[in-house]
């Protein structure tokens, strides 16, 4: 019967864990190279294996951080939270920083409100130039008082002595030749 020391046995245990950091260690190394390359061969797809493969990377490249600094990469991370919170917002030089910032943002809004402002306009005037499609069609090219300049001539025919007739031939003669009048159509007749 052998009868083994502690001594022994606390040798034996050491060594296995001496094997077994150096197995996690090399296993660490392997992963580390090996899981990029295996994500970019054909075919890359999203799947399963690139997602293993994605946390082999980090679990080794956080392994072999903290072995050779004595901190992982996730207690750099949470000792970043834990220290600042808000490092974007304290990364700011100073005072007269954030006042430049502010200022700058207020300027910037004031040239979009000038610039909308301007834009609003610029609408709000061309919808007034614009007619809608079926008044530009109704209407033709008559503005707002073509009633009343319609009514003075009506009353100035009928003071020269014309009748309702005459007017009639008036307005169908001013549709057929577009708004010529008579003495520019025997002018152009005389011309030829």
């Amino acid at each position: 019967m052998t009868t083994q020391t502690p001594t022994s046995d606390l040798d034996l245990q050491s060594r296995r864990e001496a094997d077994f950091q150096r197995f996690k260690t090399l296993s660490a190394y392997t992963f580390l190279v090996a899981s990029p390359i295996l994500i970019a061969l054909p075919p890359r797809k999203l799947d399963n294996l690139t997602v293993l493969l994605t946390g082999a990377f980090c679990i080794s490249a956080n392994h072999l951080t903290r072995e050779h600094t004595g901190r992982s990469l996730l207690d750099r991370i949470k000792a970043r939270i834990a220290r600042n919170p808000f490092a974007a917002v304290s990364e700011m030089p100073s005072q007269r920083a954030l006042e430049i910032q502010e200022r700058l943002r207020a300027a910037r809004e004031a040239q979009i409100q000038t610039a909308v402002g301007e834009e609003l306009e610029k609408l709000k005037a061309r919808q007034a130039q614009e007619k809608p499609a079926l008044e530009k069609i109704w209407m033709g090219g008559e503005t707002e008082d073509w009633k009343e300049r319609r009514l003075r001539k009506e009353q100035q025919m009928l003071d020269e002595g014309k009748g309702y007739g005459d007017l009639i031939k008036d307005h169908i003669w001013d549709v057929w030749t577009w708004g010529q009048n008579k003495e520019e159509e025997k002018g152009s007749k005389d011309g030829e």
